[in-house]
């Protein structure tokens, strides 16, 4: 880091300080106030908050989905793709081969250069919609006292346990059951959505 200079390093130090502790800070009490606090007066388990915690993380990526326009982004790589391939349709009736040849081999790079393209975007969008959320969460749960109680008492944290181990497991651990339900979430939302057509 002796390439970097001091001012830029006191800058980012003060940015973690000052901007981002403090809002993950905020987040992560608005989180206990909306999802652990509820449960504890109830005195539900933490298998229910976990659940909830996936249940929030998934209405979460798909708002993330809408903000980024993810289906009209898509749709209109689609379309865009049909187009380009309809439009070769038209260089077959060309009688001409040698420009045939040269009108296939620019529409395929443009095709290709189109799509590699889009599947950096695709990946990135992806990135932010899924992953990020469902990392930051799993994150946070990690840190719970509750959760951080149970570490110190068994070597995982397992919050189901079978009446008896099967093949060595002693039951359903955090990671496991907030990943099943929020796959779950995810698939009721994209069973019953109004789903996008493509129109060219």
């Amino acid at each position: 880091m002796e390439f970097i200079p001091p001012i830029v390093l006191e800058i980012f130090d003060w940015i973690l300080a000052r901007v981002i502790i403090p809002f993950f800070s905020f987040c992560s009490n608005l989180l206990n106030l909306f999802l652990i606090k509820p449960f504890d007066i109830i005195g539900c388990p933490l298998a229910i908050k976990v659940a909830s915690a996936a249940i929030f993380t998934a209405l979460v990526s798909i708002l993330i989905r809408k903000m980024l326009k993810v289906d009209e982004k898509e749709l209109a790589f689609q379309r865009a793709f049909l187009e380009r391939k309809k439009a070769q349709e038209y260089i077959e009736k060309i009688d001409d081969w040698k420009k045939q040849k040269v009108l296939y081999d620019a529409s395929d790079e443009d095709l290709d250069e189109r799509f590699n393209e889009y599947m950096a975007q695709r990946f990135a969008r992806y990135g932010l919609t899924y992953l990020l959320p469902v990392f930051l969460m799993l994150f946070w749960l990690d840190h719970l006292p509750e959760v951080i109680s149970l570490k110190e008492k068994m070597e995982g944290v397992f919050v189901i346990l079978f009446p008896r181990k099967i093949m060595g497991v002693p039951g359903i651990s955090l990671p496991l059951l907030f990943l099943l339900v929020y796959c779950l979430s995810l698939l009721i939302y994209f069973k019953f959505r109004k789903k996008p057509k493509i129109e060219i």
